[in-house]
């Protein structure tokens, strides 16, 4: 009977048993309640690794995304704590990283990628 539970009165085994008490009854247990929503993938990729590389802004420097935000005519600012990415002197947040292509979430991002042919320098 896995999964039912007993219900009803139940006498201790030095009384005598009521004749009248409540019949056993068998309830099945209750349903687990279903797990909340799944958590999204949240992992980034970077498809040209060589050229990145990824930090968390750590000190009281002030240190701006090197891009605009559409709709803005100016730079946002880095907090403390904050993931960013860098490529010489540019530093973007995540989200104007993903934005201009420099992150994917696509996990396959390399199958999916055309092929660079490169010049032959002779």
């Amino acid at each position: 009977m896995s999964g039912m539970t007993l219900q009803g009165d139940f006498a201790p085994e030095d009384e005598p048993h009521d004749l009248e008490a409540e019949p056993t009854k068998i309830v099945p247990d209750p349903q687990p309640e279903p797990d909340p929503e799944p958590i999204p993938d949240a992992r980034l990729y970077v498809p040209e690794q060589e050229e990145w590389h990824v930090h968390i802004k750590r000190d009281s420097e002030k240190i701006y995304c090197y891009a605009k935000l559409p709709g803005e005519d100016w730079f946002h600012m880095l907090l403390n704590g904050e993931i960013y990415v860098s490529r010489q002197h540019e530093k973007y947040c995540l989200r104007c990283a993903l934005r201009h292509g420099y992150l994917t979430e696509d996990r396959l991002f390399w199958q999916h990628r055309v092929p660079q042919h490169r010049k032959r320098v002779l």
